[in-house]
């Protein structure tokens, strides 16, 4: 890396920061919550009778079901509607076109957590209204927080409802709803709605970091396996200018903390491999093994990459250390060195992910007995889940993006509407299929090592999902994409080198660009006819 390379870099991540940030989410939403026991009852009034159009009510970490009442005089109470809230921190509108002067909230459900109430009249008025219930003052103290408009800019989506929750619960010391994956991607989640408030810029913003952070390891697998500069700029656009990476990394989840520990613990891997017994070999084999146990911590399927690391290394160690006659003094060493840093580190990372914020919502982690009975029940969980959903998907469609993940839709009126779809860059996924068979080919005709390392992460990585029997989504492919594009820049790398006056990498740049910005629309949530989002399915199975 030299003074170029970091300008052309600052200049990638500065271009995809703004990009990625704009309309990431709003910067603030209500902070003072009601929680509500089964059958407790919010009582609103008005000065006058009024004619209620509608409510728009944001919910705290729990939903609930709500009974809706009203009346004219206070003490007679006509029931209106029944209605449940779609998610946990986000706005519900309810329509109810009645005359009111009093209206009634009561919780049928267990419990409810409520943030703010905004009543609307007949001419959509946001409504001056006071509480009767000392338990409505917090749900009338942040008025100026209501939308205009409800949607993924002041709501959480998707699996945001249990992610974002339970960050935002290790922040208040509550019970963790989401328990079936390690906390360490929730705590990191976490840390912007500690320092800051609960609202979707904050809960989004470290796994946008984390996805622009992507972007620079790709640079630097780039640099480290291919000698020119350029492969390197190739390899950081393809991942910038992948629209599933795009759509994934704006979602708060943690998936794209788990891609970044994977690539972060296969680059040191590939720093190893590259001089085995160079004065830093020992230092790569820690940091490999540091963001391989950071990547368990997140999901358990960081652990494909242990098979991968394993294999890499013990095919090199035999390889170098054996033939090359190294002081077995030093051998020795250096397997303490693997054992610390592949077993010993991630186990200790592991366990302090939870004894930090030991509260589960099942279980209270607080030592090693404890943590045994929660990995037990976390297994149980994922080995027995019969779950269906409409957008799960058979691993071995996942190369070619054939059913992408469809996160959020949001209709603006018959012919408009936002949607956030996870659909793959078809010039870089279709493209990456052949490039991986360009690999295998390498390997069995001309010996390649480079392109063996490659092949054989991304299939520890992808073929340990035709052993899962629960549903599956297109987003469990994400952390081996990194690997499908490298395999890209080496097939356009040897076309290149076969003919040499060739420009075939800006062409396929261009084309993957002019793909991004067709499909921009489909992974932003931008708002467009539905005519143009309709001219772009390819797919029969294509939803957006």
């Amino acid at each position: 890396m030299t003074r170029k390379d970091y300008i052309i870099l600052a200049v990638i991540i500065g271009v995809y920061s703004i990009i990625s940030f704009v309309n990431l989410g709003s910067l603030q939403n209500p902070v003072s919550f009601s929680t509500l026991s089964s059958q407790e009852e919010v009582i609103f009034s008005f000065n006058d009778l009024c004619d209620i159009q509608k409510l728009k009510i944001y919910t705290g970490e729990d939903r609930g079901e709500y009974q809706l009442e009203g009346s004219i005089d206070g003490k007679d109470y006509q029931y209106f509607d029944i209605f449940t809230t779609s998610g946990a921190f986000a706005w519900d509108e309810i329509k109810i076109l009645k005359k009111v002067r009093y209206l009634k909230l009561r919780l049928v459900s267990s419990k409810g957590v409520l943030g703010e109430v905004g009543i609307y009249d007949n001419k959509n008025r946001l409504l001056s209204v006071k509480h009767v219930t000392k338990n409505g003052k917090a749900l009338l103290d942040e008025q100026a927080q209501i939308p205009k408009k409800i949607s993924y800019l002041n709501s959480s989506y998707f699996d945001e409802i249990y992610f974002a929750r339970s960050a935002y619960e290790y922040t208040k010391g509550l019970p963790v709803y989401e328990w079936t994956h390690p906390p360490l991607g929730k705590l990191i989640q976490a840390l912007p709605i500690k320092l800051f408030t609960m609202a979707p810029f904050y809960y989004r913003l470290m796994g946008n970091l984390s996805g622009t952070l992507m972007i620079v390891v790709m640079y630097l697998f780039g640099r480290l396996l291919f000698v020119k500069r350029k492969y390197a700029i190739a390899s950081s656009l393809l991942m910038a200018l992948d629209t599933f990476h795009f759509a994934q990394s704006r979602m708060g989840t943690v998936d794209t903390h788990l891609a970044l520990f994977i690539m972060l613990s296969t680059l040191f891997m590939f720093y190893y491999l590259k001089n085995p017994t160079g004065k830093n070999h020992l230092w790569n084999l820690f940091f490999s093994g540091l963001f391989f146990g950071l990547s368990v911590c997140v999901k358990w399927t960081g652990l494909w990459l242990g098979l991968g690391l394993a294999i890499l290394y013990f095919f090199s160690f035999f390889q170098h250390k054996k033939y090359l006659k190294v002081k077995s003094r030093s051998v020795f060493f250096e397997i303490l060195v693997c054992f610390f840093s592949f077993v010993i580190l991630p186990c200790f990372i592991y366990c302090g992910s939870y004894f930090l914020f030991p509260r589960m919502s099942n279980a209270t982690v607080n030592n090693i007995d404890t943590l045994i009975v929660q990995t037990k029940d976390m297994y149980h969980y994922h080995s027995t889940l019969k779950a269906h959903h409409f957008f799960t998907s058979d691993f071995y469609t996942w190369p070619i993006s054939y059913k992408p993940v469809w996160y959020y839709t949001n209709l603006s009126d018959d012919n408009h509407r936002q949607t956030i779809s996870g659909i793959g860059n078809i010039a870089i996924w279709w493209v990456g299929v052949l490039a991986l068979i360009y690999l295998l080919w390498k390997i069995i005709f001309r010996k390649d090592i480079q392109s063996l390392n490659l092949l054989v992460m991304f299939l520890c990585l992808y073929l340990p999902y035709l052993f899962i029997g629960r549903i599956m989504f297109l987003y469990h492919y994400f952390p081996a994409v990194f690997l499908m594009m490298l395999a890209i820049v080496v097939l356009i790398s040897d076309i290149e080198k076969r003919w040499q006056h060739l420009r075939i990498l800006p062409i396929y740049l261009l084309l993957v660009l002019l793909v991004f910005i067709l499909y921009y629309p489909v992974v932003s949530g931008m708002e467009v006819s539905n005519d143009y989002l309709d001219s772009l399915r390819l797919l029969k199975s294509w939803t957006f």
